[in-house]
């Protein structure tokens, strides 16, 4: 069995963490620092592309959390609390997106016990996701032919999308017994997954300072 360190379970922690813990604090600072965090995160993953889109999408629900709070609120200081805070959120679930590895969480969690056939069943889902995309294109050249527009908004298009997807859960259940799996059985693992302390110890750092932020401003 092979070990493989993975850092999915303590970023995926920290982030739980970090969103609970801002939803109850009144800090700006603790919502800025965060921000931070996760742009110099983003940067570090060689993401920096997505800062763009970090800035820019909570934008207008940013804007107006704060009008509405500014015009009917008691403070100017709780309006920019709560901007502050819909960035830092925007900015832990981008950095959830892009530094969490969803497969390996998943492996990690059912290794721990949590069910396999949920484990499995979501693996299938999220591993069928380009096969559901390459079917919605199928399906806007096929309208396209008969003198028809499928836009993304369009229901008939993803009740079509999803009478295929069901039509493939035979073709997947066969899939998974051809290669081994059966339902409540014990299953071998190739790799043992391992959480990086290093990892570990920056998270707990992370979180500390945090604290610090939250409870001395």
């Amino acid at each position: 069995m092979q070990i493989k360190q993975t850092n999915a379970a303590i970023y995926a922690s920290l982030i739980l963490i970090l969103t609970f813990e801002l939803s109850f604090s009144q800090s700006i600072l603790a919502n800025l620092a965060v921000f931070m965090g996760c742009v110099i995160f983003l940067i570090g993953q060689r993401k920096s592309r997505l800062l763009f889109w970090l800035f820019f999408l909570p934008l207008l629900p940013a804007i107006g959390t704060f009008w509405s709070i500014y015009l009917h609120g008691t403070s100017s200081q709780q309006a920019w609390l709560l901007f502050s805070r819909t960035y830092a959120f925007a900015g832990l679930g981008l950095a959830f997106a892009v530094g969490v590895d969803f497969e390996e969480l998943l492996l990690l969690l059912e290794q721990k016990g949590l069910a396999p056939n949920f484990v499995y069943g979501i693996l299938v889902v999220v591993h069928a996701l380009p096969e559901v995309k390459r079917e919605i294109n199928d399906l806007k050249e096929a309208s396209l032919l008969r003198g028809k527009t499928f836009h993304f908004w369009s229901p008939m298009l993803y009740v079509k999308t999803l009478l295929v997807a069901v039509s493939w859960r035979d073709k997947y259940t066969e899939a998974m017994s051809a290669h081994g799996y059966e339902e409540g059985a014990t299953r071998s693992r190739k790799e043992h997954f391992v959480s990086a302390k290093v990892s570990l110890g920056l998270a707990i750092l992370i979180i500390i300072f945090t604290n610090l932020f939250i409870f001395l401003t």
